[in-house]
């Protein structure tokens, strides 16, 4: 039996949680492509990574705006150096890397732009 990630999961998931409203859909720019209005995406300004040294075991914590998206909205799926504008903080970020879950979603790991 297959599982609907998309469809059961992620599309309630980010009907709650995600960007739009009053400020406004997220608009994505592929490279090469026309922008488009992201109708499910959760941003979060000040994502926190651990990452952990294998050899030592020191940890260390990261701290940068990501992007969580439904690839199926996608006309190809996100890539490095798209770039994407959130209307409620009034920026724009490019795509630094792109962290797929398996299940249809994937998180984009954002730089501000200046």
């Amino acid at each position: 039996m297959s599982i609907d990630w998309d469809g059961l999961v992620l599309a309630p998931v980010m009907g709650v949680f995600g960007e739009g409203g009053a400020t406004g859909l997220p608009i994505y720019t592929p490279r090469g492509l026309p922008a488009f209005a992201l109708a499910d995406a959760v941003f979060d300004a000040e994502y926190e990574q651990i990452d952990v040294n294998p050899d030592d075991g020191t940890a260390s914590t990261s701290r940068r705006p990501v992007l969580g998206v439904r690839v199926s909205l996608f006309p190809r799926p996100p890539a490095q150096s798209d770039t994407i504008a959130i209307p409620r903080t009034g920026k724009r970020y490019v795509v630094r890397d792109v962290q797929p879950d398996g299940h249809g979603h994937a998180k984009l790991m954002l730089q501000e732009m200046a």
